[in-house]
């Protein structure tokens, strides 16, 4: 193993109980940072990752932050600044995910998705810009959804693609003391997935957590001169 990446840095991280965003707490700390992680739903899976974290032998912070109630992932972003003294990295991984034909699309089903899928990160971003040192970073999770039309997904899409344009409007607003960019990720690793799906994917398979992982420590670590793009992992889907 080489030297790590993020020796002494502190990253804060939205949903990061399971799933990608436990993974990404887990490598963020492997990589030499102190590590703050929001959960909704999943405390324990939170309490895992945060033992984890101390288990590399970094500091963790775990908040409580429903994406869907206003003002609650900022505050949770202030409470992590305050308790880890600092935050050099932002990720905001957490989001929904929801199948919605147009014709039984409702006003809360909207909200929910424009709720957790953009203003969360719109907001999380503020609150840690506050406090960032030139040098800072932002990695939003979008997706190939923001990028691509799914018909059966118009509330998912449509808010990923606004998070790709804030995206692109903080890097531009945060420049030159801090970069944005994102990551958007194809399917990951779906359970039960049918073999005709896989077939429209060129590099015929789905990607992995850890794939999604390494673009994301890229960005924080690596791409010094880049700001404002949109790092796509999906296999080449987005190509046909």
């Amino acid at each position: 193993m080489g030297d790590p990446k993020l020796p002494g840095k502190i990253a804060v991280l939205t949903g990061g109980g399971r799933g990608l965003g436990r993974s990404l707490v887990e490598a963020l700390a492997a990589e030499g940072a102190d590590v703050g992680l929001s959960f909704c739903g999943s405390r324990e899976g939170a309490e895992g990752a945060a033992a984890a974290v101390r288990g590399l032998g970094r500091r963790a912070f775990v908040g409580a932050a429903d994406a869907r109630q206003r003002g609650a992932v900022a505050a949770f972003v202030h409470a992590a600044v305050a308790a880890l003294g600092g935050v050099d990295i932002l990720v905001n991984n957490v989001g929904v995910f929801r199948k919605a034909p147009v014709g039984r699309i409702t006003d809360e089903i909207l909200d929910e998705a424009f709720d957790v899928n953009v203003k969360a990160a719109v907001m999380a971003s503020q609150a840690a810009a506050e406090h960032m040192r030139p040098g800072g970073v932002i990695v939003n999770v979008a997706s190939l959804g923001g990028l691509r039309a799914w018909g059966t997904y118009l509330p998912y899409c449509a808010s990923k693609a606004s998070l790709v344009m804030a995206t692109r409007c903080l890097a531009r607003a945060l420049a030159p003391e801090i970069r944005v960019n994102a990551v958007a990720p194809g399917i990951l690793e779906p359970p039960g997935a049918e073999d005709a799906v896989r077939e429209r994917v060129p590099l015929r398979r789905f990607g992995s957590h850890a794939e999604v992982v390494k673009a994301v420590l890229f960005l924080a670590a690596d791409a010094e001169y880049t700001t404002g793009e949109v790092l796509t992992l999906d296999g080449g889907r987005g190509l046909v």
